[in-house]
This record gives C-alpha cells, structure tokens and sequence, in this order.
C-alpha cells in the first residue's frame, strides 16, 4: 500500500501516513462496498418471480381447499404476497440501475498506472561502508558467545 500524497510504502491498517501525515482513505478492503454484479441481479430477480409466483399459487390453493376462506380473504392475501415481489424486484432494479459502469480504459490491463512512490528519493545519503543491523547485533554479541564456549 502507498501513500497518496507522497508515494511512500506504508503497512496495512494504518490511518495516517507515517511520512507525510495525509490521512488514507480505506485501509481495510472489507470495509469499501462491494460491487454487485449484474449477472448477479438477473438472477436473483428471475429467482424471485418465479418462486414467488408458485408460493402463491400454492398458498391460494391451500386457503381455498383446506381453509375454506372467502374468495375476497384469499385474494386479499395473494395480493398482499404480489406486493412483496413486487417490491423485491423494485429493490433489484434500483440496485441494478446504481451501478457505476466501468469506463473503457479500466478495462484494458495494460492501461493501468503502477503507483509512482518516491520513497528513495526522500532518504538521505548514506554512505557505503555503513554496518547493517544484524552485523552490529552479531558483533555486540559475539564477545559473549566467546567466553561461554572457553568455560
């Protein structure tokens, strides 16, 4: 992950830049909203139709042979559960028309940007005959490791 405002590799989970102060935007994938897919929608509302549809062809069924309710109790009942679908399907339409549709060029992979950080840039020189780390640790201790091996 890379700042930005200024280019610098950050670790995950981090609110703030370390270098720069800017604030991230979304450091936690889970938390952006996903995108629906069309395809997704389509069926979920043909599901919906169709098993909505047999639910209430059987529910009439049922209320007039083994409930013997009045015909206007029956189809006050059907009508309330064609509400329901039909409110369903509006709920997938509306999803379906929110979408954002992806623009040509985000299509295309070798029209991606790489991400531009000028993390080598912004550190000082240093010169070459510099120890690293784990020199300096193994030459501190190595003084110890000598005497408990003599004894």
């Amino acid at each position: 992950m890379y700042c930005p405002s200024c280019g610098v590799a950050l670790a995950q989970g981090l609110r703030f830049c370390n270098y720069c102060g800017a604030r991230l935007n979304s450091s936690n994938p889970a938390a952006e909203p996903r995108e629906v897919k069309p395809e997704a929608l389509i069926g979920a509302m043909a599901v919906v139709f169709i098993f909505g549809l047999a639910a209430v062809s059987l529910l009439v069924l049922l209320l007039s042979e083994s409930v013997h309710l009045a015909a206007g109790q029956i189809m006050g009942f059907a009508g309330f559960c064609l509400l329901i679908i039909a409110a369903l399907e509006a709920v997938f339409i509306t999803l379906l028309f929110r979408r954002k549709p992806r623009t040509k060029e985000a299509n295309e992979p070798n029209q991606l940007e790489k991400p531009v950080t000028r993390e080598l840039h912004a550190m000082p020189d240093v010169p070459e005959g510099f120890p690293s780390v784990t020199e300096h640790t193994t030459r501190a201790f190595d003084p110890i490791y000598s005497e408990q091996v003599k004894k």
